[in-house]
């Protein structure tokens, strides 16, 4: 399987063989969003609307330090692992493989509710510290079950999503005839007694919807670190902070939830803007590149996220195929800090990117 993966040179190589590989409908579930996949398509598309400006005669040439601090560890990377679900469609060690391979990168994994293994598998099978991506079902005893569970699991994060209290209009999904295989289980869902018998059809259970009273009541839950995910307002993450969160993560949830939302990288500046130096900021949807993650840190990112990028390599190669994708975004990244004459993540501000709206108007003058 190396030999197979050592022609794959971009994340779009990665893309492409795993689509070769996964079933059609399944491979529409992973790849697909909302309706007309308008903000699928932009999140990725906004990274193109964005250049960067090297600094002349800068950086000493070494290799750059692509190492980052969040919620106080240090990552090797300024990437972590999104939560995604059912990661059983691609592999079936699913998010122990998943959990695994970010561990031998020296980064995060953030493992969904709705986990095919349950969290305390996944924790038992690494020795670095798992963040615990929380959905709320039924009500809050089943909420503060939840937190219960993922403490004593070991999580060090809790990321309380709060994009996606509703199911979404994922019509190319249904288009393609997609029905959850019957190898894909939800085994937090099980532990929790939220879910018994078989198995949904589309690989989802109703959930309870969130308001910002649940959100002051889960922090008051738990003495975890507090991360939310789906924030795109800048007033949303003050509020956030506000309520005692540690940080948010700007997410359209991959354009899964609504056609039309605005990109994430649109968001970002303006949500890092507003609580930069009093919360965590990071950033999800549409990379898919180190250039692309480099760009979101000069646009006030202090780590980013990726999700289907990983999914793809785990579908290829398990473990291994995720190590490839970190590797290669490494790798990357270190090419762009050095071509920018940075000689460290930590050197990456706002001076070097400019929106090509903002470039057109300079070029004017």
């Amino acid at each position: 399987m190396a030999r197979e993966l050592s022609g794959l040179l971009t994340l779009t190589d990665y893309e492409q063989a795993a689509e070769s590989l996964l079933a059609a409908a399944s491979w529409a579930y992973v790849a697909g969003g909302a309706d007309t996949q308008l903000t699928v398509r932009a999140n990725t598309e906004a990274f193109d609307q964005v250049w960067l400006r090297p600094r002349a005669l800068g950086g000493t040439g070494v290799k750059p330090d692509t190492s980052v601090t969040v919620l106080g560890q240090r990552l090797a990377l300024p990437v972590l692992l999104a939560p995604t679900s059912p990661q059983r469609l691609l592999h079936e060690d699913a998010e122990i493989a998943t959990a695994r391979a970010a561990e031998s990168a020296g980064t995060v994994s953030i493992v969904s509710t709705d986990s095919h293994y349950a969290f305390s598998d996944v924790t038992g099978a690494v020795g670095s510290d798992s963040w615990f991506q929380l959905y709320a079902y039924r009500s809050r005893d089943d909420v503060d079950a939840t937190i219960a569970l993922a403490e004593d699991a070991g999580a060090t994060a809790l990321v309380v999503t709060v994009d996606a209290s509703y199911a979404a209009r994922r019509i190319g999904t249904r288009r393609a005839g997609f029905r959850t295989p019957g190898h894909v289980d939800f085994g937090n869902l099980r532990a929790l007694g939220v879910l018994t018998g078989d198995i949904p059809d589309g690989a989802r259970i109703e959930r309870l919807p969130l308001t910002w009273d649940d959100l002051e009541w889960i922090r008051s839950r738990t003495r975890l670190p507090i991360v939310v995910k789906g924030v795109l307002r800048a007033e949303d993450a003050e509020h956030c902070v506000a309520l005692g969160a540690d940080g948010v993560i700007v997410s359209n949830h991959g354009g899964r939830q609504l056609d039309g939302a605005v990109p994430s990288l649109v968001a970002l500046e303006q949500v890092a803007a507003a609580v930069a130096g009093r919360a965590l900021v990071l950033m999800d949807g549409g990379i898919r590149s180190g250039v692309h993650v480099v760009k979101a840190l000069a646009y006030g990112a202090d780590a980013v996220c990726v999700g289907r990028p990983y999914l793809w390599g785990l579908g290829l190669a398990g473990q291994q195929g995720v190590e490839a994708v970190l590797d290669l975004l490494r790798s990357e990244i270190e090419d762009t800090l050095l071509q920018l004459g940075a000689d460290s993540v930590a050197d990456i501000g706002p001076d070097f990117a400019v929106s090509a709206h903002r470039a057109t108007r300079l070029g004017a003058s």
